[in-house]
């Protein structure tokens, strides 16, 4: 019996050691950076540097991973662990936070597609309350401050677990916030929404490799995140002026764009005519009215990284 019971934890540890992580950032962070690709991306950066002025090094972030053969994952970056407001790029884990957390009903579906599809600040502040279990309003004291930070924290926590240093816990205001919501940033906005360009990166690949939560719920986001390019969807407002606009023709997209006053952002996947395959992230600072900054630093990259 004690051989049999052995033998049978043994079985079971190897399930378990069998079962993918969901959307590790170790695991991405285990891959090993390519020389040559970091190498390219610092060519891009030099360059860029010097065609928009306005911007230094240090406000300028760049991650890609090439998926082109699966078996032989290359990644590399440009300040790829510097924290920056991500914008509305943190709505692709509020996203996943949604999936995991709520039930899907017809009008989740539909807040869902609009944070994602048109970047709809109202359908993020819904799902945030919603998968969180709080709601905006007027300040809190004490423990009803605690307890609504504590909630608004879910995130935070959930993707500790798999390794991420991130904040996301405040909503996508226009010309908020107020209330509880400015309360929650803290006296020195230590609680404001932050994140690297490697932490979306290694995100947007799990959904990408269909691991960010099941396959059929990271199918979900994948459509989500589909961008047409030919024709372009009437209402698309996230390629002309980003990663989209720089792309052959007959590629494929999936992408999240963020822009405030201060930054302009994207991440995305792509399928290149070429065969070439690449989730890309850049985040910007100190340009972020410049509509031509994200497409330039696209031709750039894939001037290095998959020409035609």
């Amino acid at each position: 019996m004690p051989i049999m019971r052995s033998l049978s934890v043994i079985a079971v540890l190897f399930v378990l050691a069998s079962v993918p992580a969901r959307a590790d950032f170790r695991e991405f962070k285990e891959v090993p950076a390519d020389p040559a690709i970091e190498t390219k991306l610092r060519h891009v950066a030099e360059d860029v540097l010097k065609d928009f002025p306005k911007m230094t090094a240090d406000n300028l972030a760049i991650s890609v991973i090439d998926v082109t053969n699966p078996s032989t994952v290359g990644r590399g970056d440009y300040h790829g662990d510097a924290n920056f407001y991500p914008a509305s790029v943190v709505k692709l884990f509020y996203m996943v936070e949604t999936y995991k957390h709520v039930k899907i009903t017809p009008e989740i579906e539909r807040a869902l597609h609009e944070m994602i599809a048109v970047s709809d600040n109202d359908a993020t502040a819904f799902l945030l309350d919603v998968f969180t279990d709080t709601c905006s309003g007027n300040e809190l004291d004490g423990r009803a401050l605690a307890k609504f930070m504590d909630k608004r924290r879910l995130a935070n926590k959930d993707f500790a677990r798999l390794g991420y240093d991130i904040s996301a816990m405040a909503k996508a205001w226009s010309f908020g916030p107020f209330g509880r919501d400015k309360q929650l940033l803290g006296p020195n906005r230590e609680n404001r929404n932050r994140m690297s360009a490697n932490s979306v990166a290694s995100l947007l690949y799990w959904i990408e490799r269909r691991r960010a939560l099941s396959p059929e719920q990271s199918q979900k986001m994948m459509d989500l995140l589909a961008r047409p390019m030919n024709p372009v969807r009437p209402e698309e407002n996230q390629i002309s002026e980003f990663f989209g606009a720089a792309l052959p023709a007959g590629s494929l997209l999936w992408s999240k764009a963020g822009w405030t006053s201060e930054v302009r952002h994207d991440a995305a996947y792509v399928e290149l005519p070429n065969g070439k395959k690449l989730v890309v992230v850049i985040f910007t600072r100190g340009a972020a009215d410049d509509v031509t900054l994200i497409p330039a630093i696209g031709r750039k990259l894939l001037a290095e990284l998959a020409p035609q």
